[in-house]
């Protein structure tokens, strides 16, 4: 952190020395959502993580007026560390609080989008959504790969009419719920509806067999139907009663209006909505954190992605034609609380949550698999603490590369350790949109391949709601797995009530089944070498002479 990154200061600036670290005290405590911490608690080993870092990084530069970054959060994980980093930067309170000058950004170019955007539907859409939305038309725009799912079991005695009220409230609070896409002139423009999306309502308390069958097959039936972005509605509800007094709700939604967060927010909302239609706030507008630079933020991916990350010589079995996902199937493999505990405090040693590690794992297998060292996976970033947006439903999120250097020799802390820091620096610059990334950098296209990465890896949290309240609900679930997706490969890690589970998805066009469960259990293997000692040295380098060293199971 260096006084270059100074912004505005505010009035609560002008605290200063014990006063300082206390108000810091409090900040760590709301971000890690505890009830207090001490000057010497540390961020992470307290249960944070690289994005609720970026939650506690904006509260700071909202508090103090100087922007801070995830890294900074990172480097000094303590109030009293950070205090010490902020004292040189925070006015005293006999001070008078000078506001720095901050230049002007230089006109932008001429943009026809924006000349005409008066005589054009609708309004225009963020970036990263235009991006999601022009991946669309490039390949199957109706294939189902855009639809976000997500399987809630119920808590208490559901009142159809209470839910469907409560379901109702949350489509007029949050507008991403009401909105359409239409075509205008090439690009994508957001429409926003009246039209309340219905809540379904399914009565298999007669019928359900005692397998479930019907039930999960009239779950397959509800996913494999695509979404229109035209004409909406973009997302799609359906509750479930059940025989034994049980119920499930599954929350369907096309990807441009709704990521992995916003299901979170809609069950926490929903079943406050259903004890209070009242209760459940609109979104807070909050101060959107001062991004450090569209040019800054290209200037680091150049450094990164230079030169650009060669397509992974992975072990298809077809070629690669067609999009990527058309067909998939899906390898699952369970990781138990004893290991996902003690992959947490893994990650938590190197200032990171579990994804670090499992991060690191997928790179050892990749690097395993293939004999190459240079390994670049594709990553969410959920942004919502940048935008203001923490509590809004939509599609807030940034495709990141995570490129890291799977070194011969090295030992799983130092992979770990890279891991840590990529992510956070990848975090820190998520701003640039990818198809910015992708036109600022042109790297080399190949066939049925996203630019830079081959294999997508993501963690998504168990959604809980917490104790069923007298008279109330309660949802706990997650995501549920897609028979289309949209890369060949990916690695999907998802925390449930007993642990976590992997969901290796792969296009069965490309990958036979056993090639995908000798990776799945390759993967099973990293995961232990790197909590059996981190400080185990990887595998011997592989001779010089040999140009590939890949495609064996058996190491």
């Amino acid at each position: 952190m260096t006084s270059d990154t100074a912004l505005g200061l505010r009035d609560e600036a002008t605290v200063t020395g014990p006063d300082l670290t206390q108000r810091l005290c409090e900040l760590f405590a709301t971000a890690l959502e505890v009830d207090g911490v001490t000057a010497d608690t540390d961020f992470f080993v307290a249960g944070g993580h690289s994005l609720s870092a970026l939650d506690l990084a904006v509260a700071v530069e909202v508090a103090f007026g100087v922007r801070v970054r995830v890294r900074d959060i990172f480097d000094a994980a303590t109030p009293a560390l950070l205090a010490a980093q902020l004292a040189e930067l925070v006015p005293s309170a006999d001070e008078p609080a000078s506001v720095p000058s901050v230049p002007s950004a230089p006109s932008a170019p001429s943009d026809p989008r924006q000349q005409a955007a008066t005589a054009l539907p609708g309004t225009e859409v963020a970036e990263a959504t235009r991006w999601l939305w022009l991946e669309r038309q490039r390949g199957e725009g109706d294939s189902g790969a855009y639809t976000v799912p997500c399987l809630l079991d119920g808590e208490g005695a559901v009142d159809v009419g209470r839910l469907t009220a409560a379901w109702a409230v949350l489509a007029r609070r949050h507008p991403a719920l009401r909105t359409v896409f239409v075509e205008a002139q090439g690009e994508p423009r957001a429409l926003l509806t009246d039209d309340l999306p219905p809540l379904e309502v399914v009565d298999l308390r007669g019928d359900e067999d005692p397998g479930g069958t019907r039930f999960d097959s009239l779950v397959d039936e509800r996913l494999a139907v695509p979404f229109d972005p035209s004409t909406g509605p973009l997302t799609r509800t359906t509750l479930f009663l059940r025989a034994g007094a049980r119920w499930s709700l599954l929350l369907l939604a096309d990807h441009l209006v709704c990521d992995g967060r916003s299901l979170e927010i809609l069950a926490t909302q929903l079943v406050a909505a259903y004890a209070d239609p009242a209760a459940a706030a609109p979104p807070e507008d909050r101060p959107a954190h001062r991004p450090a630079g569209h040019e800054a933020a290209l200037g680091h991916w150049r450094d990164v992605l230079l030169p650009p990350p060669a397509p992974l010589p992975l072990p298809v079995s077809g070629p690669r034609t067609g999009r990527a996902g058309s067909a998939t199937a899906i390898v699952v493999r369970e990781i138990g609380p004893d290991v996902q505990r003690r992959l947490t405090l893994l990650g938590r040693r190197h200032h990171a949550g579990s994804f670090v590690p499992l991060a690191a794992a997928v790179a050892r297998t990749l690097a395993g698999i293939t004999g190459g060292t240079d390994i670049c996976l594709g990553t969410p970033v959920d942004r919502r603490a940048r935008l203001g947006a923490n509590d809004a439903v939509g599609f807030h999120v940034a495709t990141v590369p995570l490129r890291l250097e799977v070194r011969d020799g090295a030992t799983a802390d130092e992979l770990v350790r890279q891991a840590a820091r990529r992510t956070v620096d990848a975090v820190d610059h998520s701003e640039v949109p990818f198809d910015t990334l992708v036109a600022a950098r042109a790297p080399p296209r190949s066939p049925g391949r996203p630019p830079f990465f081959d294999v997508w890896v993501a963690l998504y949290p168990r959604i809980d709601t917490g104790p069923c309240a007298p008279d109330g609900i309660a949802l706990r679930g997650g995501p549920i797995p897609q028979r289309v997706g949209m890369f060949e490969l990916s690695f999907q890690f998802v925390e449930h009530a007993d642990g976590m589970r992997l969901w290796l998805q792969y296009d069965t066009e490309r990958y036979a089944a056993d090639t995908a469960e000798r990776i799945a259990r390759r993967l099973e293997d990293e995961v232990a070498r790197l909590l059996r000692d981190p400080a185990e040295p990887g595998p011997e380098a592989a001779p010089e002479h040999r140009a590939f060293g890949g495609f064996r199971f058996d190491a």
